[in-house]
């Protein structure tokens, strides 16, 4: 059994040691001495963004002065080498195509004669899933592909 007074430094650590603790997480004196708590809930004392010493003016955008964009087109983004097919009536078929609404490289195929798969192949820059409207195609001679 220890001695008596070992119990008693014992029993003060385990009492002095949390307070100094809990004293240091509290925060303690400030470099004047004095100790003011943060009080979260006074708007004065929270810090808050700087204010403009001039504030901007304000813009209004004319929606009639205001231009679309151009299309987004792969081929006018790179330049190709090969000359730009002259557009044919649309829907009509002959060396080149015209895209219709709703048409697809199988809708164009059947419609012209040609096995869709020649119209991708002469037409490695267009992507399939994303004819717009317009564009003109290369299209095979009807009976170099697949007939009706």
């Amino acid at each position: 059994m220890p001695p008596p007074s070992f119990r008693w430094i014992t029993f003060a650590l385990v009492l002095l040691v949390p307070a100094l603790v809990a004293l240091a997480a509290c925060g303690g004196d400030d470099d004047d001495g004095t100790f003011e708590p943060g009080n979260l809930t006074d708007p004065d004392s929270v810090p808050s963004a700087t204010p403009w010493t001039d504030v901007p003016d304000v813009v209004i955008l004319d929606p009639d002065n205001i231009n679309p964009l151009p299309p987004d087109s792969p081929n006018q983004a790179e330049p190709t080498e090969t000359p730009e097919p002259i557009a044919a009536e649309p829907g009509a078929c002959g060396e080149t195509y015209t895209v219709e609404a709703g048409d697809t490289f199988q809708v164009i195929g059947e419609k012209c004669g040609v096995d869709w798969q020649l119209i991708a192949e002469l037409n490695p820059d267009v992507d399939s899933t994303a004819l717009s409207i317009g564009q003109v195609l290369i299209l095979p001679p009807p009976d170099d592909g697949e007939t009706e």
